[in-house]
């Protein structure tokens, strides 16, 4: 019994050592399984929240991408309906085009027709006798002209001097002189001063085409109508400077005293000489440089003023003499300016006490 008890547990495999082996292992082996259940579970949590916001981007991205394809929407339909209005404006500009062509065809028509109207008219304006264009100075007193007719123009330079003393008032000296107390407006309407701006506004119109003048005011100085502009020779027909000239004849006032030896010595400083001069005048002169006398100047004095100042013409010029009345004080200038004319082979014109007005 003993040996066979013996050999039964020489013979038995497992043992006490054996099996605290395998337990042994047996717990390393779950306690790893533990361990790494419990690091998956960290790794898949990990994944998860990445893919949460790998999924939050992609859901804004798509949001974003959403709103673009709304304004795109947005974008697409009023293009849409732009291209609508577009179409809807260009049929209304064929329609109204198609009108203004109408019109257009019929303006044609009707300028067509105005065209000949106006061919029509035209022939008929050249068959109309022509109207004179007017002169640059009306002239005046046409139906008295034929008083000044006598005056004797030669050549195409012309000087006109005209007499602006006191004297040119009035017909007697007295009434001459209480007529210097007056204001200058009413003096340059008296009625004989009148008359001389009448006269050589008169031979103005007249002058024929090409004809170029110069007129010089005289009294005590011998002045050029137009200051600044005595050595020109003024075209009658230049309408701005006829203009000039009519303001200024209307803005003299006659005054002072009559010096003729001045005003013809004058004649001779002028660049050119004249070719024919018209003296307006209303008698003998009162004063003489070579001959200068103070007080009352008597008959006889102002004879030898004229002598004096006849001399000084230059010589073979015409000198064609337009004589106002003086009632008083010259009886013999008449003569003397007849003598001077016919000298000078000019003309002694002697205008009616009434002229211009009968």
């Amino acid at each position: 019994m003993s040996q066979l008890a013996r050999k039964r547990r020489q013979t038995e495999v497992f043992s006490l050592s054996f099996l605290d082996c395998i337990c042994c292992g047996f717990g390393a082996v779950l306690l790893i399984f533990l361990l790494t259940i419990s690091k998956k579970g960290d790794v898949d949590q990990a994944d998860v929240d990445l893919a949460r916001e790998r999924l939050r981007q992609i859901q804004t991205e798509v949001k974003r991408n959403q709103e673009d394809l709304d304004r795109l929407a947005a974008a697409l339909a009023q293009a849409r309906q732009n291209l609508t209005d577009a179409e809807r404006r260009v049929e209304e500009d064929r329609t109204r085009i198609t009108d203004r062509r109408r019109e257009l065809l019929l303006m044609l028509q009707q300028t067509g027709a105005l065209r000949d109207a106006l061919q029509t008219l035209l022939g008929e304006k050249q068959a109309l006798p022509t109207e004179a264009e007017p002169p640059p100075i009306p002239v005046p007193n046409v139906d008295r002209r034929q008083y000044l007719t006598g005056v004797k123009l030669h050549g195409e330079f012309v000087i006109f001097l005209l007499r602006a003393s006191g004297s040119m008032l009035d017909d007697t000296i007295d009434g001459a002189a209480a007529r210097l107390a007056d204001p200058d407006d009413k003096k340059r309407e008296a009625p004989k001063w009148r008359k001389a701006i009448e006269a050589l506004t008169w031979m103005l119109a007249a002058l024929e085409p090409g004809t170029r003048f110069q007129i010089l005011v005289f009294n005590e100085e011998t002045v050029p109508l137009l200051p600044g502009r005595g050595e020109e020779w003024f075209n009658p027909q230049d309408r701005e400077t006829m203009t000039q000239v009519l303001s200024r004849l209307n803005a003299l006032v006659p005054k002072g005293a009559a010096n003729l030896e001045r005003a013809f010595s004058t004649l001779r400083t002028l660049p050119r000489l004249p070719e024919s001069v018209v003296l307006l005048t209303d008698g003998l002169p009162t004063r003489s440089d070579s001959f200068a006398l103070e007080g009352d100047i008597d008959e006889a004095s102002r004879v030898r003023f004229f002598e004096i100042a006849a001399r000084q013409l230059p010589p073979r010029v015409p000198v064609s003499t337009i004589l106002f009345p003086m009632l008083t004080g010259d009886p013999g200038a008449p003569g003397l300016y007849w003598e001077l004319a016919n000298a000078t082979k000019g003309a002694l014109v002697s205008p009616a006490k009434s002229w211009p007005d009968t």
